[in-house]
C-alpha cells in the first residue's frame, strides 16, 4: 500500500492544563469529565493554541462521544487489523521467562486495552472532526450540529456495554527523566515503527510501558521484520481508510463560523489530517499486537 502524502507538522504546540485561560480550562475539565481520564491528553492541548481551535473541535466532538455508535464503531475497527493475527499468543513459559509475571501480565493487558479504546475513538472522533470541518458548512447558531445517525452501522447488542466505564491502569505514565538511557533509546525506535510520515509528536504507550522493559524489547524482536517488510505502516495506513470510510457514512456536524476564522479552520484540518494520519492510526495497530502477544 503506498503511503499518502499530507503536510507535516514541524512542531507540537500546547497549553498546558496548568497555563490555560479560565475559557480553556474549563473545556479542559469538561473533557476530563466526559472522557473520563485524568488529564487532558497532547491532541486537545494542541488544539487549544490555534484560535477558536478548542472550542469548535469539542462541540463537535463532545456529542459523538456521548453517542452509541462509537464503541461500537471503535471495537469493528480494532477487529479488522489484520496483522494482529500473524502474532501467537505467548505460552506462559516465555512471559515467565521475560521475568514478567501473572499480575505483570494483568496491568499490562489492562494498560494495552485501555490505549486501544482510548485511541480506536479517537481515531474516528478526529476523522470525523475532519470530515465536517472539510465539508465547510457553516451556521450562524453556536450550538447548532447533526448528531451522528447510527443507521445500520451498529450491532443491537454492542449497546449492552455501552454504559460500562473501563478501569483505568494503577499505573502513572512516567517522566521521560525517570527512565534508563537503554529503555529511551528502545522507546524512540518503537516510535518510529508503522511510520507513514515524520512526526514530532511522542505517543505516550511505549513510556508507559516501560516499567516492563523485557516487555518492549520481546515486542521489538517480534515486529522488527514486519518493519522491515513495509507491513506495519500498510496496516497502519489501512486502519487509517477504515475509520475514514466509517465516518463518512456518518452525518456530518455543522460549525458556526464565528467560533474560529478560516485560517484556523486551516490549522485545525492540518492537526487533525497530521495526528490521525502520522500518530493515532499506527498506535492503535501497535498496541492490539501488543496485547495479542500477552493477553
Amino acid at each position: 500500500m503506498k503511503a499518502i502524502t499530507l503536510p507535516q507538522l514541524d512542531s507540537i504546540h500546547t497549553i498546558s492544563e496548568k497555563e490555560a485561560a479560565p475559557s480553556e480550562a474549563a473545556i479542559f475539565k469538561d473533557i476530563k469529565e466526559t472522557l473520563g481520564v485524568p488529564f487532558v491528553n497532547l491532541i486537545w492541548r494542541h488544539l487549544a493554541t490555534i484560535p477558536g481551535g478548542l472550542e469548535m473541535t469539542w462541540s463537535l466532538a463532545k456529542p459523538l462521544y456521548s453517542s452509541t455508535v462509537l464503541n461500537a464503531s471503535a471495537r469493528a475497527l480494532r477487529a479488522q487489523t489484520k496483522l494482529v493475527e500473524t502474532l501467537s499468543p505467548w505460552p506462559t513459559s516465555v512471559r515467565e521467562a521475560l521475568g514478567l509475571s501473572l499480575k505483570d501480565k494483568d496491568e499490562i493487558v489492562l494498560l494495552l486495552e485501555d490505549y486501544g479504546h482510548a485511541n480506536s475513538r479517537a481515531l474516528l472522533v478526529l476523522s470525523y472532526l475532519h470530515a465536517s470541518l472539510s465539508t465547510q458548512v457553516p451556521t450562524d447558531n453556536k450550538s447548532a450540529f447533526k448528531p451522528v445517525n447510527p443507521s445500520a452501522l451498529i450491532d443491537p447488542l454492542a449497546r449492552l456495554d455501552e454504559k460500562s466505564v473501563p478501569i483505568k491502569p494503577a499505573r502513572p505514565l512516567p517522566e521521560t527523566a525517570e527512565l534508563s538511557a537503554e529503555v529511551t533509546a528502545l522507546i524512540k525506535i518503537l516510535n518510529t515503527f508503522g511510520e507513514s510520515m515524520p512526526s514530532p509528536a511522542e505517543p505516550s504507550l511505549y513510556r508507559h510501558l516501560s516499567y516492563w522493559p523485557s516487555f518492549l524489547a520481546a515486542f521489538w524482536l517480534a515486529v522488527e521484520p514486519l518493519e522491515r517488510q513495509g507491513l506495519l505502516v500498510d496496516e497502519a495506513i489501512a486502519t487509517y481508510e477504515r475509520a475514514l470510510s466509517t465516518v463518512n457514512q456518518w452525518t456530518p456536524a455543522i460549525y458556526a463560523p464565528d467560533v474560529a476564522a478560516p485560517d484556523s479552520v486551516t490549522q485545525l484540518l492540518r492537526s487533525l489530517n497530521h495526528f490521525t494520519y502520522a500518530v493515532i492510526a499506527r498506535m492503535i495497530v501497535h498496541g492490539d499486537m501488543m496485547k495479542r502477544m500477552i493477553d
